[in-house]
């Protein structure tokens, strides 16, 4: 799945529907400046969210996360994206 398309100084939030392994599925939205001052916001339908900043291809978790510990799926989720991984 690649979520950065066409125009790489295209600031206009990019969001899709990602299905998970389980069944359910997750919207992630991309917002901001492709290039490492991206901000990336991971909804389960109906359910928590995490939201995390993009620095050096590394997703950092912001503090104010809906649950102190992230799901195994979001790591894998986020490689789908081009990230090296998160910063936990």
């Amino acid at each position: 799945m690649s979520v950065i398309t066409g125009d790489s100084t295209d600031r206009t939030p990019r969001r899709f529907t990602a299905g998970l392994e389980d069944g359910q599925s997750v919207v992630v939205e991309i917002t901001g400046d492709p290039d490492n001052h991206a901000r990336i916001a991971v909804q389960l339908e109906d359910g928590p969210r995490w939201t995390f900043t993009v620095s050096d291809d590394v997703a950092v978790p912001d503090v104010d996360a809906s649950t102190d510990e992230l799901p195994t799926w979001i790591e894998p989720l986020l490689h789908r994206l081009g990230l090296e991984g998160v910063d936990a």
